[in-house]
Parts: structure tokens; sequence; C-alpha cells
């Protein structure tokens, strides 16, 4: 776990493989934009509440090429003035692979092509994703280890581009993941999660949304659950537009095999 705790920045060998299982809880009250009920001339009441459970899976093909999937399945509920929206079931398959190019300037460069199937018939996504909705990404990672204060610390930066279909806008987004082992066994992790709409959805402003995350993973010990490791997290938007202002809190087991 150690050595390729990178979040995804570096290939793993040929015939090894991890796999994430998330449990995750997010909350809402507020919109980063008021929505002014005509009948009453006050912000709309709104409430949503999210669980999703989601597998992550990355598996070593050949020493460059890394193949990756995800399955994510969530429960749902948004509570308007007009009503209450609920959604359960399978929302997003997602497949792709990771190839890396090569290293400059003690950096690894990697592209990302990512498939993702949408499965929701309801979502309070400000895309307006809708079941049956197809996006392609194409991300440069860039994999770096470094030196702090005498600590271990490594930093990926994804930047990537999606297209979608069904007329909904292309996004752009731009993640940055930096990582130190305080100690052995042990991980912290802070990412900085940016995404935004190269153009506005009908009736709306063009959103974005950036959110911070950290987390803390913990390897567990003991011979009998080897690359076994926790994690506990949470991430909170700090700045947005035609999105919602949430708050997710996430533990996860990993396993290395």
């Amino acid at each position: 776990m150690a050595d390729h705790a990178g979040a995804g920045g570096w290939p793993l060998p040929p015939g090894d493989g991890e796999i994430i299982a998330t449990l995750s809880r997010m909350q809402a009250n507020e919109r980063t934009e008021d929505r002014i009920d005509p009948a009453t001339g006050v912000p709309s009441p709104y409430r949503y509440r999210k669980v999703e459970l989601s597998v992550y899976a990355e598996y070593g093909l050949t020493k460059n090429l890394t193949a990756i999937g995800e399955l994510a399945f969530v429960n749902e509920k948004t509570d308007l003035s007009v009503g209450s929206f609920r959604n359960i079931g399978l929302a997003r398959i997602k497949s792709g692979t990771r190839y890396a190019i090569g290293t400059w300037e003690e950096t690894l460069f990697s592209v990302q092509p990512l498939l993702t199937l949408h499965l929701e018939d309801v979502s309070d996504n400000p895309a307006m994703i809708q079941r049956g909705d197809v996006d392609i990404e194409l991300a440069l990672v860039l994999a770096r280890n470094e030196k702090l204060f005498g600590r271990d610390i490594f930093a990926v930066h994804e930047i990537a581009w999606t297209h979608t279909d069904s007329g909904r806008p292309d996004e752009i987004r731009a993640d940055i993941t930096l990582g130190t082992r305080p100690r052995p066994g042990t991980m912290l992790l802070l990412k900085s999660l940016n995404t935004a709409a190269l153009d506005p959805v009908a009736s709306e402003k063009a959103y974005r949304a950036s959110k911070l995350s950290l987390s803390v993973v913990c390897e567990l010990s003991g011979n009998s659950r080897p690359g076994t490791a926790l994690e506990a997290g949470v991430e909170r938007l700090i700045d947005g537009q035609g999105t919602i202002e949430d708050t997710a809190f996430r533990i996860a087991l990993w396993y290395r095999f």
C-alpha cells in the first residue's frame, strides 16, 4: 500500500490489483444560489440526502497499462416545495485504462481514457444526467514523489475533459491529490476536486464546484490481512455555482492483491 498509495497515479505491476469499496453519506440543505418559490416569493425549501456504495478496481495488465473499473449503487432523496424525489439503484458503470507514457523531470505522465454509463432514473446532479447517458473522459495524469521537511510525500494531478451526450454541456476537471506517510502503515490524503461545465444548462448558469477532501488510510495489522487498509474521511464544497452545498462522510476498505 505504501509504495503505490498514489491515488491512481502509478501503474500496477502486471497481475497485481487493488479494490476500494467505499460507503459515503452526503447531505445538503442549501444550494449555491437561492431558488425563489414563485408562489411565496421566498427561497424554496430544499433538503438532499444520498447514501452511496461504490466499488473501484484497478488491475495491472502490462508494465505500463492498468485497467480501471467502478460500480456505484445509490439511495438518494431530494425534498422540495413541490414534493419529494427518490432514486434507489445502480447509479453508474465506469471502465477504462491508464497508460504510463514516460517520466520527465521526475514526473510520471499518463493518459487515462474512461467511459461512464449513467443508470439513475432521477438525480439532483446539476448536469441533469438521465438514465442511459454516456460520458467519455480523457485525462492527463501527472504523478510525482517528493521530500517535504524530511518526509516522503506524493502528488497526483489529473486534468480531464469530458464529452457528454444528450445535449448536456461538456465538462473540465482538475483534481490534485497530496499524500504523506506520517508513520509506517498510515497515509494522509488531501484532495482538491474541481469540476466546471463549459456551457450553461437549460435556464441556468454554467455550473462549477470546488471541493476539499481529507482522509486517513490505516493498514490493518496482522499476517492474516495482508494488503488490507481502512480509510475514513470527509469531503466539503468550498465554492460553487449552480450546485448544492454538500458535505460527505465516507469509510472505505482497501484491498491489494
